[in-house]
């Protein structure tokens, strides 16, 4: 089991979309872009401020954690404070082979986070919209060494191109399995998933009948192992090398929710119930203000999202990050 709060890091990936010099980089090679899942959109890359806040929240919220991986293309938020022993600043180019940078793809740069040189066996994965509501513990995230996670299934459905990964992931891990599901039984029916379980019952059916249909994401801060990283790429080489090779999103695109899928298909986790962290939009701005104020949920996800104007997107990430300021309002180590 987990010793000591040392035992586990954090690993954040962050882009700043405004930047010149990765702007005219990401035009350079803009005609190997496709028009999928926001690759032409500005969403896809803007950043609207929680990164910050994203500091403050794991200070104060999680003071244990051990060390704290920020991973840019050579970026550096101008208020990071890189004096602080508990946080560095990992370049791309550390841990991706220099044929295939730049990258815009978030899911190559993901494949790789297991190089960072000194990571723990036990670590955090953020996107840096994902924040801490509340305070939590090692065991929260690691009980017996092992991830705490939740194992449910769902019918992925084509709802959108961005389904299409999912699509492949799930191509793999029943390509993998071969027929022979449950590789193991742990999690299938535990008592921790409450009114949830009885739905799971057809999902669990087809699973053993005709390969698993999907998996229920939580899009949240999601504990993994490095060995378990290290074991998907020796069961589908191929596939994450053809990957690495994808500098913007493509429909094939592999992600790493694929190692978390491994994690549960192996038993190598331990189950938890299902609502730890909710996802909103910018556009969700009177639920987000209560489940901050009330620290309903245990982890929050804010998502960018498609609004009519820019004035509308101004007014909207102004009322948020005084929402923030509210939640987070004093300064981190982190900060210059």
């Amino acid at each position: 089991m987990i010793k000591q709060a040392s035992d586990i890091d954090f690993v954040i990936t962050w882009v700043d979309g405004s930047d010149p010099k990765w702007l005219q980089q990401k035009i350079k090679y803009s005609s190997e872009m496709e028009d999928f899942n926001g690759n032409t959109s500005t969403v896809r890359y803007r950043d609207y401020g929680t990164l910050k806040y994203v500091f403050r929240g794991i200070e104060k919220f999680t003071p244990w954690v051990r060390k704290i991986y920020l991973v840019t293309a050579d970026q550096c938020p101008e208020w990071l404070n890189l004096n602080n022993p508990k946080v560095e600043l990992v370049s791309h180019s550390s841990i991706i082979e220099k044929k295939y940078l730049p990258l815009f793809n978030s899911n190559p740069i993901e494949w790789n986070i297991d190089k960072i040189s000194g990571l723990s066996e036990n670590f955090v994965y953020f996107n840096d919209d994902m924040l801490l509501n509340k305070s939590l513990s090692p065991e929260y995230f690691f009980t017996d060494n092992l991830p705490c996670d939740f194992r449910l299934y769902t019918d992925n459905l084509p709802i959108e191109s961005f389904y299409s990964i999912p699509f492949t992931n799930d191509t793999l891990m029943n390509n993998y399995i071969n027929g022979k599901w449950p590789l193991s039984k742990k999690g299938l029916y535990s008592l921790k998933y409450g009114k949830q379980l009885l739905k799971e019952q057809l999902f669990i059916y087809q699973a053993k009948h005709r390969g698993i249909p999907g998996y229920i994401e939580p899009h949240g801060p999601q504990a993994y192992k490095k060995s378990s990283f290290k074991k998907a790429k020796e069961i589908w080489t191929k596939q994450i090398e053809e990957n690495n090779t994808h500098r913007f999103r493509q429909s094939n695109d592999v992600s790493i929710w694929l190692v978390r899928h491994l994690q549960l298909e192996l038993g190598i986790f331990n189950p938890v119930k299902k609502k730890r962290n909710h996802v909103y939009t910018i556009r969700d701005i009177k639920e987000l203000e209560r489940d901050i104020r009330n620290s309903r949920s245990d982890m929050l996800c804010i998502n960018d999202a498609d609004v009519s104007s820019e004035e509308e997107y101004i007014n909207l990430i102004s009322q948020i990050d005084e929402m923030l300021k509210r939640k987070y309002p004093n300064k981190s180590s982190f900060e210059k």
